[in-house]
């Protein structure tokens, strides 16, 4: 089947024009339009189920996006080029499925807590500094609002885009021998080496992407995050780091082992997976 401009069309998926909502692009934004359509395209794949069907062809993008075509080559260019997507002689563009993952299970302060397989994770830091803890801060921490923490705020990126959002508040005593240089670090594997901890509360939640999510993790306006709340303590009941992340949803799944057996001893291990299409 073809449309009056000769475009060959999935018969599964004909392609969407007139820029639908989801789709239609800021054309006053300072961001270019072919980053925009490269955004959207992995909200999209995040979607994607099926890696073997047919992605939609460069005319089926250019009149979803209503774009050149120049604009769609080059946004698919990058996902190519960052594994995402795989051209195919004779049938087009295909989804290619590539996972990071972060454990989150026992054990997970032990080593690295990224196992990233063949596609890297890098970790900027946006703020080291010590700072008057925050209401939600301190009510984790167990301290009071006037109380000094160091804050760390990081993000986390693959060749596909930015992933994660990271904010840690750790009371002083937690964070003392902690430099600057040692921000992209995993914190809780500098804590560990110092501190005997118990154990660690992990809470996760649905939200809707706000600005800041926006413009850090490359996200359209009330796109689905997940927020992955944590509080780790010592042995004394202690809270030595609070925080939260904020992960993309359309790039995420979660896997969590539960022991079963008598001698058990409840979450074996547990994992988060993202999904690089």
């Amino acid at each position: 089947m073809a449309n009056s401009r000769g475009v060959e069309m999935n018969r599964k998926r004909p392609v969407q024009t007139g820029a639908p909502a989801f789709h239609a692009l800021d054309r006053a934004s300072p961001i270019p339009l072919y980053v925009q359509v490269r955004n959207r395209l992995l909200a999209m794949l995040g979607e994607w189920r099926d890696p073997e069907k047919r992605f939609y062809s460069d005319d089926e993008l250019t009149a979803m996006f209503a774009v050149s075509r120049a604009t769609v080559r080059e946004a698919l260019t990058e996902l190519v080029a960052a594994g995402v997507l795989r051209r195919r002689r004779g049938q087009g563009t295909v989804v290619s499925l590539r996972k990071v993952g972060e454990k989150l299970g026992v054990g997970s302060h032990i080593g690295s807590q990224w196992d990233s397989g063949d596609m890297p994770v890098d970790t900027a830091l946006l703020a080291f500094a010590r700072m008057a803890a925050p209401a939600e801060a301190a009510l984790a921490l167990g301290v009071s609002d006037e109380t000094e923490v160091l804050f760390v705020k990081r993000l986390r990126t693959t060749p596909i885009a930015p992933v994660s959002i990271d904010w840690r508040y750790l009371p002083l005593w937690a964070a003392e021998g902690i430099a600057r240089e040692q921000g992209t670090q995993p914190l809780i594997n500098l804590i560990w080496r110092r501190i005997d901890l118990a154990h660690s509360d992990l809470i996760i939640e649905a939200a809707l992407s706000g600005p800041e999510e926006m413009e850090l993790l490359h996200l359209p306006a009330k796109s689905p995050i997940l927020i992955r709340h944590l509080v780790y303590y010592d042995r004394q009941g202690r809270a030595a780091m609070a925080g939260k992340s904020i992960h993309r949803a359309d790039l995420m799944r979660y896997s969590v082992r539960v022991d079963q057996s008598r001698d058990g001893v409840g979450v074996a291990r547990g994992r988060t997976m993202y999904r690089g299409r």
